[in-house]
């Protein structure tokens, strides 16, 4: 008897824990479609592939393509079959978290609807005798091809080859070359022009979902905060690529929690993107947070944190900003702030002025306005520079080093984050924790023994800065606008 959908979904199910990773569970409501679908996910994993996937008797029949598959009949790519994967798969888009299978972030190459190539075998027949002939209708991938299983080379490794039909990319389809993928990662981001116009105000849904359980705030709590922070955060956000934290369900074991570069398609003309190049020829379009309805409606998507880029699209090898993040791991809290402080010596020393910010979570940030020469490199090894004299002014208590292993109980001065592509925490954001605590600026002053980590919420770091009469970080918000 075939297996089950059930049945053929068992490996899948034993290589996740569903507690740790966004993807779908097999117990999912399978969705009804009215033609077969198929879709194809980039895999940023420990190696980039493509997972080519196809609808059949309940699940996704699935293969890992190694490399991009082709409309050119000559391509022959490697295509290794692997596990079964549900039906809802097909709209997963994310980051897999590390320490789970296939980890690294995951978003949709293509997808469309498929039907059997006229004469073809049934599909379980080609499935069993190796050869699969069919039809795609995608946006990328059309017209025939076909599934070889390869000779000589177990039951996992196939080719996917592309039919010579009128949408074949080479001499054999249309009489046309393939036309080839600008590959140079040097070319600029090109910034979208916004398609259509902004609503007058961003619908909040599902206002009374519990996004902290252990603190009863709402998605509604979230959204309102965002909304009387815009002003303060924006600047901090405006004209950077941003990675999105998306948490749709809120904080808690069991709730999807990923890390989003790529913009969807279904989000709206008016969302700004920028697309970027990678090192691989390849890009991403970032989201823009450029405004406070782009803002608000990455909060309704789910976002709880926004996580920009040290540099802006203008001149993306240069940050406007050095980031030193202290992490007190087992040290305490008290300890980091030690450092903080002599750190503040090293820069003064220099003639720089650093601004400190609690992390929203365990450490401290202390952010310096990028002035000198050169680019992410040169503002790196100044870091570092910095960093090591730090570590040897404050032996027991402060280390550059890597290794947690080798970190003992000491606080570890973390420059590696000031690197093109890497992003930060800005000032302002709520972390995904109990408590919902806020990134906030501070005085160098207010460094004191009695500071906590997590002292700055979503319930009191409103009511400080209304009655704050200076800003501390206003000076480096000057120097993002030269």
């Amino acid at each position: 008897m075939p297996a089950t959908a059930e049945q053929s979904l068992a490996e899948y199910r034993t290589k996740r824990d569903f507690r740790k990773t966004a993807e779908p569970a097999p117990e999912v409501p399978i969705p009804k479609h009215k033609r077969a679908i198929f879709v194809v996910q980039e895999h940023h994993a420990s190696k980039l592939h493509y997972d080519f996937r196809l609808e059949y008797d309940g699940v996704l029949k699935s293969w890992a393509v190694p490399r991009e598959p082709s409309m050119d009949p000559a391509d022959k790519r490697l295509a290794v079959q692997v596990e079964d994967h549900p039906i809802p798969y097909a709209r997963f888009e994310g980051t897999i978290p590390r320490g789970q299978y296939g980890a690294g972030e995951v978003h949709i190459w293509d997808r469309g609807t498929f039907e059997l190539a006229p004469g073809a075998a049934t599909f379980g027949s080609g499935l069993a005798a190796g050869k699969v002939e069919f039809v795609l209708h995608g946006e990328k991938l059309k017209g025939r091809f076909t599934l070889v299983r390869m000779k000589g080379r177990g039951d996992k490794n196939w080719l996917l080859i592309k039919g010579r039909d009128q949408f074949a990319n080479s001499g054999g389809g249309n009489g046309k070359p393939a036309a080839k993928p600008a590959t140079d990662p040097r070319r600029k981001p090109v910034v979208s022009r916004p398609a259509g116009t902004a609503p007058d105000e961003i619908e909040l849904t599902n206002g009374d979902r519990v996004w902290f359980p252990e603190d009863g705030i709402t998605k509604r709590d979230v959204y309102r905060f965002y909304e009387a922070i815009a002003d303060r955060l924006i600047p901090f956000l405006r004209d950077r690529p941003v990675t999105l934290e998306r948490l749709p369900g809120g904080i808690g074991p069991g709730q999807p929690h990923f890390w989003q570069k790529h913009t969807p398609e279904h989000y709206p003309g008016w969302i700004q993107r920028v697309d970027f190049p990678t090192e691989r020829g390849r890009s991403v379009q970032y989201v823009l947070v450029n405004d406070e309805r782009t803002l608000l409606y990455l909060v309704n998507q789910g976002t709880l944190t926004f996580h920009p880029w040290l540099s802006r699209v203008s001149d993306p090898d240069r940050p406007d900003f050095v980031l030193f993040d202290l992490d007190p791991g087992p040290a305490s809290f008290a300890d980091a702030v030690t450092v903080a402080k002599e750190l503040r010596r090293h820069l003064d020393h220099e003639g720089v002025t650093g601004v400190p910010k609690t992390s929203g979570k365990a450490g401290l940030h202390v952010l310096v306005a990028w002035t000198g020469k050169g680019g992410f490199d040169e503002a790196r090894e100044w870091a570092r520079s910095v960093a090591e004299r730090v570590a040897e002014a404050l032996p027991e208590l402060a280390t550059v080093e890597i290794r947690k292993a080798k970190r003992g109980r000491r606080v570890y001065v973390d420059t590696l984050q000031n690197a093109k592509g890497h992003h930060a925490v800005p000032p302002y954001v709520i972390r995904p924790v109990a408590g919902a605590p806020v990134s906030m600026p501070l005085a160098w002053d207010e460094l004191t023994p009695r500071l906590r980590p997590g002292q700055f919420t979503l319930r009191t770091a409103l009511r400080r800065l209304s009655r704050q009469k200076s800003d501390p970080i206003a000076r480096l918000l000057k120097s993002f606008r030269k």
